[in-house]
């Protein structure tokens, strides 16, 4: 395998940078201690499909956002949390109730990646891990939430403070300042919510603060993720955690409506461009277990999207993303999602035009073990969301192994395609159309 890497260009062969052994050795204990893994879970018993229970999607759904995520070991669940959802910290997090309804819980996240491309800093991709040859401290997080009674009137509140080199990557208006790129802080989340029983027996949920976004089927939260690595719709053609206000009309047991406004992509409490975005989504359930439905999200607006600040940015975007997820068994949930966008008026360009397209399934080994892929293609038409006007196409599978209740580890191997030479470490001149990375992850939750 590691011959076959090297005829390829994806490992580097003898007298080849600074460090080709180096680089080699990681590589080979790398896909050494992925394939024990794999062949210690699988000697195990699997277990029987009527044995692997996943709690509903739909008892995991957000007040106002209708595309989360469910506990780590299921597979039913989507993949944004739903701040005030008693699932997400009691069956994800464990967190213990306090007073007055309130509970606590956090998760600690850190990896190392190696990559072909070299050590440092790297152009394009991967994110979030973003750095070759080196080990991250991603992400601490402690979050403080009051679920919703969704039966009657009520109200709940979700707070995260989020800090680690993830932190730093992704601070936006209103954020507090960081010059330290593999560490920041930031109050990710800060929303007040209510439930009203009107319209219809599912009632209007409400969101006023910053939350994270309705789009994509990825999180940047770790617990709440197939991968390590994210995919490139999620970081060059989707919103952040932005601030606003968002209702959400649950029309019937199979539709839910969503409409919000806010401030611009990825802000605290800070205005992003001219005038606030807008939001709109629609999500239908199309059959009566609720394992398979659909999901059609709209934005428009200045700086609608995008957590990074664009190449020549535009003055009025549009994206429209729609997603189908399907729980094909007790074992199997397969996603696919396309993206497409429009920036108006970009500087020597006119409109910038960029779409993408992924898809992800995750297969459960037995109780303890997943195993994961990603397959993923993002054309960037005119240069205005990656800097360079090409197309890229990305494949990563990957493991997710949970020892008890509170630790994982996500080992992973991704490689990138370009049709220009695009990848390598940004204090390098030297560029490659194609590069693999392997990384090692390790996620600790209370």
């Amino acid at each position: 395998m590691l011959a076959f890497l090297a005829r390829t260009g994806f490992l580097p062969r003898a007298g080849r940078g600074k460090h080709p052994g180096r680089r080699v050795r990681f590589a080979a204990i790398t896909f050494g201690a992925w394939l024990t893994v794999v062949a210690a879970h699988c000697a195990a018993e699997s277990p029987r499909i009527d044995q692997l229970v996943a709690e509903p999607a739909d008892s995991v759904a957000p007040a106002a956002t209708p595309s989360n995520a469910g506990e780590l070991v299921s597979l039913e669940p989507e993949p944004h949390p739903e701040p005030s959802s008693p699932a997400t910290l009691e069956g994800i997090l464990g967190g213990p109730a306090t007073p007055f309804g309130l509970r606590i819980s956090g998760w600690m996240d850190m990896g190392y990646t190696y990559s072909t491309s070299g050590a440092g800093r790297l152009a394009v991709a991967p994110e979030l891990n973003r750095y070759g040859d080196e080990y991250l401290f991603n992400q601490l997080a402690v979050t403080l939430e009051k679920p919703l009674d969704r039966d009657d009137w009520s109200w709940g509140t979700y707070v995260q403070f989020f800090s680690g080199a993830d932190a730093s990557t992704l601070q936006g208006p209103g954020d507090i300042a960081n010059s330290n790129a593999r560490f920041g802080a930031s109050l990710r989340q800060a929303n007040l919510q209510a439930h009203l029983p009107i319209l219809t027996e599912g009632g209007v949920d409400v969101v006023f603060g910053r939350q994270g976004s309705l789009m994509g089927y990825e999180s940047y939260m770790a617990p709440l993720r197939s991968f390590y690595s994210l995919s490139y719709q999620w970081y060059f053609a989707e919103d952040g955690a932005d601030t606003g206000c968002w209702t959400t009309w649950h029309a019937t047991d199979d539709w839910d409506l969503t409409y919000g406004v806010y401030l611009g992509s990825n802000t605290l409490f800070s205005l992003r461009g001219d005038a606030p975005s807008q939001v709109l989504q629609a999500k239908q359930w199309l059959d009566d277990d609720h394992k398979l439905y659909h999901c059609a999200t709209l934005v428009l607006g200045d700086d609608a999207v995008g957590n990074t600040i664009p190449f020549l940015p535009g003055t009025f975007a549009s994206v429209l993303e729609w997603r189908i997820q399907y729980a094909a068994t007790e074992r199997l949930v397969q996603v696919f999602q396309a993206n497409a966008g429009w920036d108006q008026h970009v500087r020597f360009v006119g409109t910038g035009e960029w779409r993408g397209l992924l898809a992800n399934s995750v297969y459960r080994l037995d109780d303890n073990l997943d195993a994961q892929m990603r397959l993923e293609w993002f054309d960037d038409v005119n240069g205005t969301r990656t800097g360079l006007a090409t197309d890229y196409a990305a494949v990563t599978a990957g493991l997710a192994a949970r020892f008890g209740p509170h630790f994982t580890v996500r080992p992973e191997l991704r490689g990138d395609f370009a049709g220009k030479p695009v990848f390598g470490p940004l204090d390098s001149l030297h560029r490659d159309r194609s590069q693999l990375t392997a990384a090692l992850e390790c996620l600790w939750s209370f």
